[in-house]
């Protein structure tokens, strides 16, 4: 976010998500979910990419919003 300038009220602006669930989630405070983190993905124009050897664990916790 710093490096393309991308403050939390334009990425919420972008995302639809609010400002205080994007600040919990940067601190780690809250969980994000599959759907969030897409939307966050694209508004930065950003992929994520698994590193190699990486195993997907899903959780009913990170799913929830």
């Amino acid at each position: 976010m710093n490096e393309q300038g991308v403050t939390i009220k334009n990425l919420a602006a972008r995302t639809g998500i609010n400002q205080s669930s994007i600040t919990s989630f940067l601190t780690g405070s809250r969980a994000i979910s599959n759907a969030n983190l897409g939307l966050i993905l694209n508004a930065l124009g950003l992929t994520l990419v698994p590193k190699k050897g990486f195993t997907y664990v899903r959780t009913e916790e990170a799913d929830g919003d």
